[in-house]
């Protein structure tokens, strides 16, 4: 007996084939672990990308996201490093990438839809996140 077995491609697949052409889904994961701490990065960038005309304060984040002020301020920093966020007057923050990086996020937001957990999965294993686990179980606090 002579059995045929098709396998689907994924939903990222033929998004990637028919829109994209160019990045892969293995690309974009490794784009996401090397671009972001933590899931709460993920999730504020992409908050501001959606919100991109209009800049935010720090409190409304907070409220936005409800989240610490620690896991926030901690993220807008590394988002302002990598050139993804801007700070402007009186403590405001917008979404800032262009061309290429721009492109990226794009790509990522779009896997983030269709994979979250793929995605959580390789910011949390990634090494920058496990060095920097390590680093804060070891950080002496002031108190």
């Amino acid at each position: 007996m002579l059995s045929l077995a098709f396998e689907a491609p994924s939903s990222w697949s033929l998004y990637n084939e028919r829109v994209c052409g160019v990045t892969s889904e293995v690309e974009i994961l490794e784009f996401a672990g090397a671009s972001f701490r933590s899931v709460w990065a993920l999730e504020l960038l992409l908050m501001l990308r959606r919100t991109r005309g209009r800049s935010w304060g720090a409190s409304e984040i907070l409220k936005e996201l409800r989240s610490s002020q620690v896991v926030v301020v901690e993220a807008l920093n590394n988002l302002i490093a990598a050139g993804l966020v801007v700070e402007e007057d009186r403590a405001r923050y917008r979404y800032n990438a262009s061309g290429r990086l721009e492109e990226a996020i794009s790509d990522l937001e779009r896997l983030y839809e269709l994979k979250p957990a793929v995605v959580m999965r390789q910011i949390v294993n990634s090494p920058n996140t496990q060095l920097q686990i390590l680093s804060d179980a070891f950080r002496i606090k002031d108190e």
